[in-house]
């Protein structure tokens, strides 16, 4: 996922060039048609896990992977590519509701957090690594660089599906309890829980009857989950907004005016980006189980709004044009990317999936794909006019969610699925329990 969203960043001049895409739009669409798929990829997957088990759900799309792939392998046209850029898009969004349930799903209560926080370092690790490629691109290949890089990420595909098939053969406790598979349902809570598992078979099993209801739509706008599919969609789709994809996609073109277009200088500025994902979401999995979420998400969303306030501010004045104002330009850059990095890029999903059910999940997930092609798509034409309009809108939709996470979320680390319905049945948002005013204290 990581790979994917990061290599149109490191080959896109020469796709453009072999493709002869000269025109904003298409150059838009390269970027925005991965994140469209994406939302499609998003709602599937509730339609697929009710129709297949978690781990069935992953195979397929591994393969689906494979078929988007060949794609651009098979034809050599743009039309092709951008085809094979969509469906590449479905398969990252249903990866990205996918695996945040699956996680959730076969971690203990304890480890959630920090299990759900290592799936966006190894997102951050294949960003790292696609722009780490980019060490290879003047170096002669037995096929063309800009192919390689299209083509590589067949690879986890192929090695996830196996692995699944072979390894990694058991269903979920949710899947198991649901579909009364009992047996199976013992040996992977003996895998996952050790001496305790016996005891936690016993709570999975008395937990079975809240498991069997499968969520329509009708009731996921119901009162009971109404309040927070708003929180889960407002919070995905300004995630977006809030401009992650708008730096990632165009960091390069952005470090080029800055450097001067000094393709060495470009080359240690996106590795810095790339290593500061890694950090921050390393950091990430330090810190949720310490702090818990809110405290995490509202002081991280604040960084970032702060962040790129200070970036409008340079880029809007003549500033942007001293040495001075490079430097300052890069460190806002960085300074944003290492307040998302901890905060809403790892623990979005999260907690989505620790609020939500799977089809509130992939709606949050739809929204989050949609706004992220969106930013995708109008970055350039609003920069075509003046940059800094782009970062002045991305910091007043932090700003917003920085005030939805102030006054809307509540903690969750540690409560289990009833408690947290319990809470938000209730609306007891004026309250913040003593626990939560705790953690918010001691990580501030």
């Amino acid at each position: 996922m990581g790979f994917c969203l990061g290599q149109m960043n490191v080959i896109s001049q020469e796709v453009y060039n072999v493709y002869k895409i000269d025109d904003a739009v298409t150059k838009g669409l390269m970027q925005s048609l991965l994140t469209i798929g994406g939302g499609v990829g998003s709602i599937s997957a509730s339609i697929l896990m009710g129709i297949f088990s978690r781990r069935r759900s992953l195979q397929i799309t591994d393969l689906f992977g494979i078929m988007a792939i060949m794609i651009a392998f098979i034809d050599q046209s743009k039309y092709a590519l951008l085809t094979s850029r969509f469906f590449v898009g479905v398969v990252l969004g249903l990866n990205g509701v996918l695996v945040p349930v699956y996680i959730n799903e076969m971690s203990p209560k304890e480890k959630a957090g920090f299990m759900g926080t290592m799936n966006q370092l190894f997102i951050t690790l294949g960003i790292l690594f696609s722009f780490l490629m980019s060490y290879f691109q003047d170096i002669s290949l037995p096929i063309p660089f800009y192919k390689m890089m299209l083509y590589l990420p067949i690879i986890p595909c192929i090695v996830r599906s196996s692995a699944l098939s072979t390894v990694y053969k058991y269903e979920t406790p949710v899947y198991c309890v649901k579909y009364n598979l009992n047996q199976q349902l013992h040996r992977v809570l003996e895998m996952i829980y050790k001496e305790k598992g016996e005891k936690m078979y016993q709570q999975f099993q008395q937990q079975q009857k809240s498991t069997e209801q499968r969520i329509t739509f009708n009731q996921l706008f119901s009162s009971k989950y109404r309040f927070r599919l708003f929180i889960g969609i407002s919070l995905a789709s300004l995630q977006q907004l809030g401009g992650i994809n708008g730096i990632m996609f165009y960091s390069s073109s952005i470090f080029d005016q800055v450097t001067g277009q000094a393709s060495q200088k470009v080359f240690y500025l996106n590795l810095i980006v790339g290593f500061i994902g890694v950090f921050t979401a390393l950091l990430a999995t330090i810190i949720i189980e310490q702090f818990g979420r809110k405290p995490i998400l509202k002081y991280g969303t604040l960084w970032c709004f702060i962040s790129l306030l200070m970036l409008t501010f340079v880029m809007s004045n003549n500033i942007g044009d001293t040495t001075f104002g490079q430097y300052s330009i890069v460190i806002c850059i960085f300074s944003y990317l290492f307040g998302f990095g901890f905060s809403q890029g790892p623990l979005l999903f999260i907690y989505l999936t620790e609020i939500l059910p799977d089809l509130g999940v992939s709606a949050s997930g739809l929204m989050n794909w949609m706004s992220g092609g969106l930013v995708a798509q109008m970055f350039p034409i609003i920069a075509s006019y003046d940059i800094s309009y782009c970062f002045a809108l991305f910091s007043i939709f932090n700003f917003i969610a920085y005030l939805i996470i102030q006054y809307k979320v509540i903690e969750t680390k540690g409560l289990d699925r009833e408690t947290v319905d319990k809470y938000f049945e209730n609306q007891k948002f004026d309250y913040i329990p003593y626990q939560e005013a705790y953690q918010e204290e001691r990580f501030r």
